[in-house]
């Protein structure tokens, strides 16, 4: 099973010539504001040649927040939208989730280290084979240009509790395209943009 991750593409998705695979997961920041952009992204999603397609929304993605978990499922005819939910792909365990530390304001964002990302998180199942999250936890592979740490403390600590054996995330345009395995857990960071918004960093390619 081919697994092709992307995050953060934030409106460049028409420049991108993604590599074959199985399975797409974009993790957010697709740039949905709207409801028109919302349906060019379930336009875009319905172009791409994977046997599954699917979608965590990010910070940037306000317009799904603001019609809910519902109304966005209904809309996406064309990929999976995860919002706190698990799917199976022939016996793959994915769980995804669009929430990440405050900053600045935006959507689906809580206040670090608050008993809201605790409750968030304690969530996430037992055992995974794919944790797909707009955050990266923090202290891996979440830097900013400064080189501080802007991952999600609760989020690192409850992964570190399960048996998950991949996390896939963006928000962190820094690191994006890089991985790093800790223990039995393989991390992902598929932002595609640097800070400064250009185009830089690769689609990830997982081998299952």
């Amino acid at each position: 099973m081919k697994i092709i991750a992307i995050s953060d593409t934030h409106g460049s998705e028409h420049e991108l010539i993604l590599p074959k695979g199985d399975i797409l997961i974009h993790c957010g920041d697709f740039h949905i504001t709207s409801l028109n952009e919302l349906e060019y992204a379930n336009r875009w999603f319905g172009k791409q040649n994977y046997d599954w397609k699917i979608f965590v929304a990010g910070n940037h993605d306000t317009y799904i927040e603001k019609i809910g978990k519902d109304m966005a499922k209904s809309l996406f005819t064309n990929a999976f939208y995860l919002q706190e939910d698990l799917i199976e792909i022939e016996g793959l365990r994915i769980y995804g989730s669009p929430y990440s530390p405050e900053f600045n304001n935006w959507s689906f964002m809580y206040t670090r280290r608050s008993l809201e990302a605790k409750e968030i998180w304690k969530h996430t199942p037992k055992s995974l084979d794919i944790l797909a999250t707009h955050t990266m936890p923090y202290g891996i592979l979440d830097t900013n240009y400064c080189n501080e740490h802007c991952g999600c403390e609760v989020l690192a600590r409850e992964i570190f509790k399960r048996d998950i054996k991949i996390q896939i995330g963006g928000h962190l345009h820094n690191e994006g395209g890089t991985s790093k395995k800790i223990g039995d857990t393989t991390f992902y960071n598929a932002s595609l943009l640097d800070e400064k918004y250009a185009l830089t960093h690769k689609a990830t390619i997982i081998e299952i």
